[in-house]
This record gives structure tokens, C-alpha cells and sequence, in this order.
């Protein structure tokens, strides 16, 4: 089991990588081309910290039983500012 919660931190932190640069194309993009919703990074970034704090909770626990972090929201669409 400890293994295999190694692994999906590893694999967050791949999943974090690949939001990193995502995020630096959608910057960098034409505004023009840009959609009328924009994926909301930062609440995808604050997820992957709740996930990661809770593996490691449990991992490496201080106490008998993990903290509740909350829910992951899963909900990653925004609205595109409309004074741009």
C-alpha cells in the first residue's frame, strides 16, 4: 500500500508539471483564440495540495487517525472576465 501511495505522489507531482505548463501556454496564447471559459488552475493546484497532504497524513500519521482536508471539488471551469 505504501508503495503504490509513493506512486500517486509521484504521479501528482507529474500531474502538477503538466498544469504548470499549461498554464504557461494559456498565458502566453492569443487573447483572441481564448474560449469563453477558462480551467481554473489555482482550484486544481489547491486540490492537488489537499490529496498530497492526505497521503501524507496517513503515511506518516502524528496521530491515530488522518484529519478530514474536505472534497476535492472537481469543478475546474471558470467564466473568462468580461473587462478584458
Amino acid at each position: 500500500e505504501l508503495d503504490e501511495l509513493a506512486t500517486t505522489q509521484r504521479l501528482l507531482d507529474q500531474v502538477q508539471l503538466s498544469l504548470d505548463r499549461a498554464r504557461t501556454v494559456a498565458a502566453q496564447s492569443d487573447p483572441n483564440n481564448r474560449r469563453r471559459y477558462l480551467f481554473d488552475y489555482k482550484k486544481a493546484n489547491e486540490d492537488l495540495n489537499t490529496m498530497r497532504a492526505g497521503i501524507d497524513r496517513y503515511t506518516q500519521p502524528s496521530r491515530a487517525q488522518p484529519l478530514d482536508y474536505g472534497k476535492v471539488s472537481g469543478d475546474y471551469t471558470r467564466g473568462r472576465p468580461l473587462w478584458r
